[in-house]
């Protein structure tokens, strides 16, 4: 089949006990016939991919999630079998009720419940913050080949990032001339996957904010300007129009994501 749904079911025949290093051992169990490699086997609140099938009882399995705890299996535990991109893996009990379609009858299935999708293929739909998207996957061939040929990873599904400033910079500082300040201005923000980077560029304005320009992490001035917290060096600081009222802000962006920018901080130098 061509992607993954909520309506999607695999047969899952006997029972099986995993092990901490990945051996699966089944009871009454049809891997070879039932199973394929990159399929999703789940246990309880455990999910694993299937990386190797040696016979109907005996497979290879990795945690399909490395931030959960991954504790021994069992023998006698009941599991299910899927299919689906592997990056829905990290929460699929979430992610698992927003994902509608693939087929026609998947199609069909979801129409009934009043969620149609227009085409044979599986929509997204993700809410991270703000901000709604929502990603689509239509149905595939593999190589011309007939969809029971398709294998699962051509449907990878490979999410935006969104950057969430949760602390923005204090709204004023205030310092002698000729300080040196160690943190002048700070931002604190996580981002969504969290397997991707944020960069940060830290920006200056001696306009009252009507132009700002990129502070250079390697002038000399200022320390941190590419980094969440950006200081001043000593001796640096005085009262002219470069300083006293000026103001700064940080820009933060990465790969796939919107940039975002933090509020402004205001500087007041005492002569």
């Amino acid at each position: 089949m061509s992607g993954w749904g909520i309506k999607d079911s695999k047969t899952a025949s006997g029972t099986v006990a995993i092990t901490t290093g990945g051996a699966v051992t089944g009871t009454s169990t049809a891997f070879t016939t039932e199973a394929a490699v990159g399929d999703f086997l789940r246990v309880g609140s455990q999910e694993f991919i299937i990386i190797a099938i040696d016979d109907n009882t005996t497979a290879t399995v990795i945690n399909a999630n490395p931030q959960l705890t991954w504790t021994t299996i069992n023998a006698g535990a009941s599991y299910t079998l899927s299919e689906k991109p592997t990056s829905l893996a990290s929460d699929p009990s979430i992610l698992s009720t927003n994902v509608f379609g693939v087929d026609t009858s998947e199609t069909a299935a979801t129409a009934a419940e009043g969620k149609p999708v227009a085409h044979a293929g599986w929509v997204l739909k993700t809410t991270r913050g703000a901000r709604t998207t929502y990603e689509t996957l239509v149905a595939l061939s593999k190589n011309g080949a007939s969809p029971a040929n398709m294998g699962d990873y051509e449907d990878v599904e490979f999410e935006d990032a969104f950057i969430e400033i949760t602390t923005q910079p204090d709204a004023a500082a205030t310092a002698d001339a000729g300080d040196a300040i160690a943190t002048l201005a700070e931002v604190v923000a996580t981002i969504a996957p969290s397997t991707a980077t944020i960069t940060y560029q830290w920006q200056q304005s001696v306009d009252g904010g009507a132009t700002f320009a990129n502070i250079d992490p390697a002038g000399g001035v200022f320390t941190g300007a590419d980094s969440a917290s950006l200081g001043v060096n000593a001796g640096m600081t005085d009262t002219s129009s470069a300083w006293n009222n000026a103001q700064f802000r940080c820009v933060l962006s990465a790969s796939g994501a919107d940039s975002v920018t933090s509020d402004a901080l205001t500087l007041t130098v005492n002569p």
